[in-house]
């Protein structure tokens, strides 16, 4: 999604927020549903649902997603908002409820300031909410692959009675910001929150 901010007098800071979800597995279905949950303010919120099936058609498990993109002005702004996705297999729109309770969740909130002669006239605002469940029979493994300023990558691994992994695959989560002529942007501020670690901010 990108979301472009401007005020009058023209354009402030524009903020590029990817997501990328790939997962492999020799299952014979996956299924995956999308909901558009965005609000008529700056906010825009779409959460997925990824479930995998065995061969006999029962759940292995699941991943949910929540992002979200909030520009948050502090002047008179206006916001413009352009949100895209690809899926495969192809998603279904639906209601999404985020897994609850789940094996593991990992959720980041990246902020970044954009200034004018010191003045701080917005706070980009992007959140990622990541939550996978395993039903009975099968575990799932959650690690962190990258965590830097922009990317942030979380790997996740389904495994079965043997130990032997039936679904694996990523999380990515890219932000980026740019401010336009006159406005200057500030330090990232990041808040990870991993259910097997503690807190991380910076």
């Amino acid at each position: 999604m990108v979301l472009k901010t401007g005020v009058a007098a023209g354009p402030v800071a524009n903020l590029d927020i990817d997501l990328n979800a790939s997962f492999t597995t020799e299952l014979t279905g996956t299924t995956i549903t999308w909901e558009d949950d965005s609000s008529s303010d700056p906010e825009e919120k779409t959460e997925f649902k990824m479930s995998f099936l065995n061969v006999g058609g029962a759940n292995v498990g699941a991943l949910t997603v929540k992002l979200v993109g909030n520009p948050c002005p502090d002047v008179a702004a206006t916001v413009t908002k352009t949100a895209r996705q690809t899926t495969d297999p192809t998603a279904t729109s639906g209601s999404v409820a985020l897994l609850d309770p789940a094996d593991d969740t990992y959720e980041r909130v990246w902020r970044q300031a954009v200034s004018n002669s010191r003045v701080q006239v917005l706070d980009n605002v992007a959140k990622v909410d990541i939550r996978v469940k395993a039903e009975a029979g099968y575990t799932v493994n959650q690690a962190v692959g990258s965590a830097t300023d922009n990317t942030l990558i979380v790997n996740y691994s389904f495994v079965d009675a043997t130990g032997t992994a039936v679904v694996s695959g990523s999380v990515r989560f890219d932000t980026v910001a740019t401010a336009a002529a006159g406005y200057t942007l500030g330090n990232i501020r990041i808040v990870d929150t991993d259910s097997g670690a503690s807190i991380r901010r910076r």
